[in-house]
Protein backbone atom coordinates (compact mmCIF):
# COMPACT_ATOMS: atom_id res chain seq x y z
CA UNK A 1 0.00 0.00 0.00
CA UNK A 2 2.86 2.37 0.73
CA UNK A 3 4.19 1.76 -2.78
CA UNK A 4 0.72 2.38 -4.22
CA UNK A 5 0.47 5.71 -2.39
CA UNK A 6 3.95 6.67 -3.52
CA UNK A 7 3.04 5.93 -7.15
CA UNK A 8 -0.13 8.02 -6.87
CA UNK A 9 1.89 11.01 -5.66
CA UNK A 10 4.31 10.75 -8.56
CA UNK A 11 1.51 10.21 -11.06
CA UNK A 12 -0.28 13.35 -9.79
CA UNK A 13 2.96 15.29 -10.13
CA UNK A 14 3.43 14.04 -13.69
CA UNK A 15 -0.09 15.11 -14.64
CA UNK A 16 0.38 18.53 -13.08
CA UNK A 17 3.67 19.29 -14.85
CA UNK A 18 2.87 17.54 -18.16
CA UNK A 19 -0.87 18.11 -18.78
CA UNK A 20 -0.54 17.85 -22.57
CA UNK A 21 0.27 14.15 -22.52
CA UNK A 22 -2.34 11.61 -23.57
CA UNK A 23 -2.70 9.90 -20.18
CA UNK A 24 -2.68 13.23 -18.38
CA UNK A 25 -5.61 14.49 -20.43
CA UNK A 26 -7.64 11.33 -19.84
CA UNK A 27 -6.95 11.44 -16.11
CA UNK A 28 -7.87 15.09 -15.76
CA UNK A 29 -10.95 14.72 -17.96
CA UNK A 30 -12.35 12.03 -15.68
CA UNK A 31 -11.28 13.70 -12.46
CA UNK A 32 -14.75 13.50 -10.80
CA UNK A 33 -14.70 9.71 -11.04
CA UNK A 34 -11.28 9.56 -9.44
CA UNK A 35 -12.62 11.52 -6.51
CA UNK A 36 -15.66 9.26 -6.23
CA UNK A 37 -13.53 6.11 -6.31
CA UNK A 38 -11.12 7.46 -3.73
CA UNK A 39 -14.01 8.40 -1.45
CA UNK A 40 -15.62 4.96 -1.82
CA UNK A 41 -12.26 3.33 -1.12
CA UNK A 42 -11.91 5.47 1.99
CA UNK A 43 -15.39 4.54 3.27
CA UNK A 44 -14.65 0.86 2.59
CA UNK A 45 -11.60 0.92 4.83
CA UNK A 46 -13.52 2.73 7.59
CA UNK A 47 -16.19 0.04 7.43
CA UNK A 48 -13.56 -2.69 7.71
CA UNK A 49 -12.11 -1.25 10.92
CA UNK A 50 -14.17 -3.02 13.56
CA UNK A 51 -11.27 -3.53 15.94
CA UNK A 52 -8.92 -0.94 17.32
CA UNK A 53 -5.46 -2.38 16.96
CA UNK A 54 -2.23 -1.19 15.47
CA UNK A 55 -2.80 -3.08 12.21
CA UNK A 56 -6.17 -1.43 11.58
CA UNK A 57 -4.84 1.99 12.55
CA UNK A 58 -2.10 1.50 9.96
CA UNK A 59 -4.73 0.67 7.34
CA UNK A 60 -6.72 3.74 8.33
CA UNK A 61 -3.66 5.95 7.91
CA UNK A 62 -3.03 4.45 4.47
CA UNK A 63 -6.66 5.10 3.47
CA UNK A 64 -6.37 8.70 4.66
CA UNK A 65 -3.15 9.07 2.69
CA UNK A 66 -4.89 7.86 -0.47
CA UNK A 67 -7.75 10.30 0.14
CA UNK A 68 -5.28 13.14 0.62
CA UNK A 69 -3.57 12.16 -2.63
CA UNK A 70 -6.93 12.50 -4.39
CA UNK A 71 -7.44 15.92 -2.81
CA UNK A 72 -3.95 16.98 -3.91
CA UNK A 73 -4.79 15.90 -7.45
CA UNK A 74 -7.99 17.92 -7.27
CA UNK A 75 -5.98 20.98 -6.21
CA UNK A 76 -3.52 20.36 -9.05
CA UNK A 77 -6.43 20.41 -11.50
CA UNK A 78 -8.27 23.42 -10.05
CA UNK A 79 -7.56 25.53 -13.13
CA UNK A 80 -9.69 23.12 -15.17
CA UNK A 81 -12.64 23.08 -12.79
CA UNK A 82 -13.75 26.72 -13.09
CA UNK A 83 -16.00 26.21 -16.08
CA UNK A 84 -19.71 26.27 -15.37
CA UNK A 85 -21.54 29.52 -14.73
CA UNK A 86 -25.21 30.21 -14.25
CA UNK A 87 -25.35 33.58 -15.93
CA UNK A 88 -23.46 34.32 -19.14
CA UNK A 89 -25.15 37.72 -19.46
CA UNK A 90 -26.37 36.76 -22.91
CA UNK A 91 -29.00 39.33 -23.96
CA UNK A 92 -32.48 38.10 -24.77
CA UNK A 93 -34.77 39.66 -27.33
CA UNK A 94 -38.05 38.62 -28.87
CA UNK A 95 -36.96 38.54 -32.50
CA UNK A 96 -37.74 35.38 -34.51
CA UNK A 97 -35.59 32.51 -33.30
CA UNK A 98 -33.73 29.95 -35.36
CA UNK A 99 -34.03 26.54 -33.73
CA UNK A 100 -30.98 24.24 -34.00
CA UNK A 101 -31.07 20.56 -33.12
CA UNK A 102 -27.73 18.76 -32.73
CA UNK A 103 -27.10 15.10 -31.91
CA UNK A 104 -24.53 12.37 -32.27
CA UNK A 105 -26.93 9.84 -33.73
CA UNK A 106 -24.55 6.88 -33.10
CA UNK A 107 -23.32 4.92 -36.08
CA UNK A 108 -25.10 1.67 -35.07
CA UNK A 109 -28.42 3.23 -34.11
CA UNK A 110 -31.45 1.81 -35.89
CA UNK A 111 -34.26 3.27 -33.75
CA UNK A 112 -35.63 5.26 -36.65
CA UNK A 113 -39.12 5.75 -35.24
CA UNK A 114 -37.70 7.28 -32.05
CA UNK A 115 -35.55 9.60 -34.13
CA UNK A 116 -38.58 10.72 -36.15
CA UNK A 117 -40.61 11.25 -32.97
CA UNK A 118 -37.89 13.46 -31.47
CA UNK A 119 -37.72 15.59 -34.61
CA UNK A 120 -41.50 15.96 -34.71
CA UNK A 121 -41.59 16.88 -31.03
CA UNK A 122 -39.03 19.68 -31.18
CA UNK A 123 -39.64 20.80 -34.78
CA UNK A 124 -36.20 22.39 -35.34
CA UNK A 125 -35.35 24.60 -38.31
CA UNK A 126 -31.95 22.97 -38.74
CA UNK A 127 -30.94 19.41 -37.81
CA UNK A 128 -27.25 18.57 -37.41
CA UNK A 129 -26.28 14.92 -37.07
CA UNK A 130 -22.87 13.31 -36.66
CA UNK A 131 -22.16 9.58 -37.01
CA UNK A 132 -24.86 9.55 -39.69
CA UNK A 133 -24.40 6.58 -42.02
CA UNK A 134 -25.89 5.23 -45.21
CA UNK A 135 -28.47 3.17 -43.31
CA UNK A 136 -29.70 6.26 -41.49
CA UNK A 137 -30.06 8.17 -44.73
CA UNK A 138 -31.90 5.29 -46.40
CA UNK A 139 -34.44 5.01 -43.57
CA UNK A 140 -34.90 8.70 -42.77
CA UNK A 141 -34.55 10.30 -46.23
CA UNK A 142 -38.25 10.44 -47.16
CA UNK A 143 -39.28 11.60 -43.69
CA UNK A 144 -36.71 14.40 -43.59
CA UNK A 145 -37.21 15.64 -47.13
CA UNK A 146 -40.82 16.58 -46.39
CA UNK A 147 -39.79 19.40 -44.05
CA UNK A 148 -36.07 19.72 -44.70
CA UNK A 149 -35.41 20.02 -48.44
CA UNK A 150 -31.92 21.49 -48.04
CA UNK A 151 -29.06 19.14 -47.19
CA UNK A 152 -25.37 19.61 -46.48
CA UNK A 153 -23.14 16.57 -46.06
CA UNK A 154 -19.48 15.99 -45.37
CA UNK A 155 -18.17 12.47 -45.86
CA UNK A 156 -15.41 12.20 -43.30
CA UNK A 157 -14.93 8.47 -42.98
CA UNK A 158 -14.20 5.73 -45.49
CA UNK A 159 -16.75 3.67 -43.57
CA UNK A 160 -19.39 6.04 -44.99
CA UNK A 161 -20.26 7.70 -41.74
CA UNK A 162 -21.06 11.34 -42.32
CA UNK A 163 -21.84 14.64 -40.74
CA UNK A 164 -25.26 15.63 -42.13
CA UNK A 165 -27.25 18.84 -41.98
CA UNK A 166 -30.96 19.08 -42.85
CA UNK A 167 -32.55 22.52 -43.08
CA UNK A 168 -35.87 24.20 -43.81
CA UNK A 169 -33.88 27.06 -45.32
CA UNK A 170 -31.43 27.12 -48.17
CA UNK A 171 -27.86 26.21 -47.28
CA UNK A 172 -24.72 27.46 -48.93
CA UNK A 173 -21.79 25.09 -48.54
CA UNK A 174 -18.66 27.12 -47.82
CA UNK A 175 -16.28 24.20 -47.40
CA UNK A 176 -16.54 22.43 -50.72
CA UNK A 177 -13.10 23.28 -52.08
CA UNK A 178 -11.21 20.38 -50.51
CA UNK A 179 -11.03 16.64 -51.28
CA UNK A 180 -13.41 14.33 -49.49
CA UNK A 181 -11.97 12.44 -46.49
CA UNK A 182 -9.60 15.30 -45.70
CA UNK A 183 -11.75 17.24 -43.21
CA UNK A 184 -13.86 16.41 -40.18
CA UNK A 185 -16.20 19.39 -40.30
CA UNK A 186 -19.00 20.96 -42.29
CA UNK A 187 -19.13 24.72 -42.77
CA UNK A 188 -22.23 26.29 -44.23
CA UNK A 189 -24.20 29.52 -44.43
CA UNK A 190 -27.94 30.00 -44.20
CA UNK A 191 -30.20 33.02 -44.32
CA UNK A 192 -33.02 33.38 -41.81
CA UNK A 193 -35.23 36.48 -41.59
CA UNK A 194 -32.81 38.31 -43.93
CA UNK A 195 -29.86 37.63 -41.65
CA UNK A 196 -26.90 35.36 -42.42
CA UNK A 197 -25.65 32.68 -40.06
CA UNK A 198 -22.31 30.89 -40.46
CA UNK A 199 -22.30 27.48 -38.84
CA UNK A 200 -19.59 24.87 -38.25
CA UNK A 201 -20.42 21.25 -37.47
CA UNK A 202 -17.43 19.17 -36.47
CA UNK A 203 -16.91 15.65 -35.16
CA UNK A 204 -13.33 15.09 -34.12
CA UNK A 205 -11.90 11.67 -33.30
CA UNK A 206 -12.43 10.21 -29.87
CA UNK A 207 -9.08 10.02 -27.99
CA UNK A 208 -9.73 6.45 -26.89
CA UNK A 209 -6.25 5.43 -28.09
CA UNK A 210 -3.00 7.33 -28.46
CA UNK A 211 -3.33 7.16 -32.25
CA UNK A 212 -6.83 8.66 -32.13
CA UNK A 213 -5.62 11.27 -29.63
CA UNK A 214 -3.09 12.47 -32.21
CA UNK A 215 -5.76 12.36 -34.94
CA UNK A 216 -8.13 14.51 -32.91
CA UNK A 217 -5.44 17.10 -32.18
CA UNK A 218 -4.55 17.26 -35.87
CA UNK A 219 -8.21 17.66 -36.84
CA UNK A 220 -8.60 20.54 -34.41
CA UNK A 221 -5.47 22.18 -35.81
CA UNK A 222 -6.89 21.93 -39.33
CA UNK A 223 -10.14 23.49 -38.16
CA UNK A 224 -8.27 26.32 -36.44
CA UNK A 225 -6.16 27.00 -39.54
CA UNK A 226 -9.21 26.96 -41.81
CA UNK A 227 -11.18 29.11 -39.39
CA UNK A 228 -8.60 31.83 -39.80
CA UNK A 229 -8.90 31.54 -43.58
CA UNK A 230 -12.68 31.88 -43.33
CA UNK A 231 -12.63 34.86 -41.01
CA UNK A 232 -13.18 37.34 -43.84
CA UNK A 233 -16.53 35.67 -44.47
CA UNK A 234 -17.53 36.12 -40.86
CA UNK A 235 -16.22 39.57 -40.16
CA UNK A 236 -17.86 41.06 -43.23
CA UNK A 237 -21.18 39.90 -41.80
CA UNK A 238 -20.97 40.95 -38.15
CA UNK A 239 -19.38 37.69 -37.05
CA UNK A 240 -22.63 35.75 -36.88
CA UNK A 241 -20.91 32.43 -36.21
CA UNK A 242 -22.06 29.28 -34.43
CA UNK A 243 -19.68 26.34 -33.78
CA UNK A 244 -21.39 23.06 -32.91
CA UNK A 245 -19.66 19.73 -32.44
CA UNK A 246 -18.85 16.54 -30.76
CA UNK A 247 -15.52 17.97 -29.62
CA UNK A 248 -14.47 14.74 -27.84
CA UNK A 249 -12.69 16.93 -25.32
CA UNK A 250 -13.58 17.68 -21.70
CA UNK A 251 -13.52 21.29 -20.42
CA UNK A 252 -10.86 20.13 -17.96
CA UNK A 253 -8.52 19.18 -20.78
CA UNK A 254 -5.57 21.38 -21.72
CA UNK A 255 -6.56 20.80 -25.35
CA UNK A 256 -9.93 22.39 -24.65
CA UNK A 257 -8.32 25.29 -22.82
CA UNK A 258 -5.90 25.93 -25.67
CA UNK A 259 -8.72 25.98 -28.19
CA UNK A 260 -10.85 28.30 -26.05
CA UNK A 261 -7.92 30.69 -25.61
CA UNK A 262 -7.31 30.62 -29.36
CA UNK A 263 -10.87 31.60 -30.28
CA UNK A 264 -11.53 35.23 -31.09
CA UNK A 265 -12.61 37.48 -28.27
CA UNK A 266 -16.37 37.42 -27.87
CA UNK A 267 -17.00 33.71 -28.32
CA UNK A 268 -18.67 31.89 -25.45
CA UNK A 269 -19.53 28.23 -24.84
CA UNK A 270 -23.30 28.32 -24.35
CA UNK A 271 -23.35 24.84 -22.81
CA UNK A 272 -21.73 26.35 -19.71
CA UNK A 273 -25.19 27.37 -18.49
CA UNK A 274 -25.92 23.69 -17.76
CA UNK A 275 -23.93 22.83 -14.61
CA UNK A 276 -22.14 19.47 -14.65
CA UNK A 277 -23.48 18.62 -18.09
CA UNK A 278 -22.55 15.08 -19.13
CA UNK A 279 -23.23 14.99 -22.87
CA UNK A 280 -21.69 11.53 -23.32
CA UNK A 281 -21.90 8.40 -21.21
CA UNK A 282 -20.37 4.96 -21.46
CA UNK A 283 -23.16 2.64 -22.58
CA UNK A 284 -22.01 -0.35 -20.53
CA UNK A 285 -21.46 1.80 -17.42
CA UNK A 286 -23.77 4.84 -17.68
CA UNK A 287 -22.47 6.47 -14.51
CA UNK A 288 -19.25 7.19 -16.39
CA UNK A 289 -19.71 10.25 -18.59
CA UNK A 290 -18.11 13.49 -19.72
CA UNK A 291 -18.98 16.89 -21.19
CA UNK A 292 -17.57 16.57 -24.71
CA UNK A 293 -20.27 18.20 -26.91
CA UNK A 294 -20.11 21.99 -27.07
CA UNK A 295 -21.73 24.99 -28.76
CA UNK A 296 -19.86 28.26 -29.19
CA UNK A 297 -21.49 31.47 -30.37
CA UNK A 298 -20.11 34.98 -30.61
CA UNK A 299 -21.45 38.22 -29.22
CA UNK A 300 -23.76 39.04 -32.14
CA UNK A 301 -25.71 35.81 -31.49
CA UNK A 302 -28.36 36.14 -28.83
CA UNK A 303 -29.24 32.91 -27.07
CA UNK A 304 -32.93 32.56 -26.30
CA UNK A 305 -33.03 29.00 -25.02
CA UNK A 306 -30.85 25.91 -24.70
CA UNK A 307 -31.79 22.43 -23.52
CA UNK A 308 -29.96 19.15 -23.10
CA UNK A 309 -32.11 16.24 -24.29
CA UNK A 310 -31.92 12.64 -23.15
CA UNK A 311 -32.29 10.52 -26.28
CA UNK A 312 -32.58 6.76 -25.89
CA UNK A 313 -31.12 6.10 -29.32
CA UNK A 314 -27.63 7.42 -28.65
CA UNK A 315 -24.80 7.38 -26.12
CA UNK A 316 -24.79 11.19 -26.35
CA UNK A 317 -27.29 13.73 -25.14
CA UNK A 318 -28.67 16.03 -27.83
CA UNK A 319 -28.59 19.81 -27.67
CA UNK A 320 -31.50 22.06 -28.66
CA UNK A 321 -30.96 25.80 -29.01
CA UNK A 322 -32.99 28.82 -30.15
CA UNK A 323 -30.89 31.76 -31.34
CA UNK A 324 -31.42 35.10 -33.06
CA UNK A 325 -29.41 38.12 -34.23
Amino acid sequence: MQLFSFLIIWFCAFIYYFPNYYLSELWISFLPYLMILVFVFFIFWIWKFNKYNSKNIKKLLIAILILLNGLVFFIFSRDFNQFYVLDLNVPVNKDPELRLFYANIHKNNDNYEDIKASIDKYNPDVIMFVEFGDAHYENLRDFLKEKYPYINSTTWSKKFIWSMVFSKYELKNRADDFPQWSRRYAYFQLNFEDKDYYIYLLHSSSPDTYKHYLMRNQQLKILMDDFDLHKNDHRDNNDNVVIVWDFNTSPRSVVYKNFENWLWTGFVNITRVKPILLTWYLSVFPILGSHIDHIWTNISIQNIYIESLDLVWSDHRALLMDISL
